[in-house]
């Protein structure tokens, strides 16, 4: 699914829990969403340190890889949402932040070999 496909199903979804949850202004919508983000880090977080078995075994003994990424696409998800509360062209934003980042790092140069570290 591509990016904008992706942010057409999540104006959606906004729409429906603004409607279902109604907050009597932007930013209450804003916190929300913030705060939902919070959350889903947190539920991800505990999701990667039960995969690096980091965790109490009870927890070790339930994970599932499906659960982490769930979880990574609930981040992701909340993210959009804010992105659509704050009124972000969220695919203008990240092309921009890609094409900023490609240049920071260098990435388009020709020749992308490292200088091998000296042995000695």
């Amino acid at each position: 699914m591509q990016l904008e496909k992706i942010i057409l199903e999540y104006k959606k979804i906004a729409k429906f829990l603004n409607k279902r949850w109604p907050l009597k202004d932007d930013n209450q919508k804003i916190f929300a969403r913030t705060m939902k983000i919070v959350e889903e880090l947190g539920e991800l977080s505990d999701e990667i340190l039960t995969s690096m078995r980091l965790q109490r075994n009870s927890k070790i003994a339930n994970y599932s890889r499906q659960n982490l990424e769930d979880e990574f696409a609930d981040v992701f998800a909340s993210l959009i949402l804010l992105g659509i509360e704050l009124d972000i062209d969220i695919e203008k934003v990240v092309e921009r932040k890609i094409a900023f980042t490609r240049q920071r790092l260098e990435i388009d140069k020709k020749d992308q070999t490292l200088p091998l570290k000296d042995k000695n």
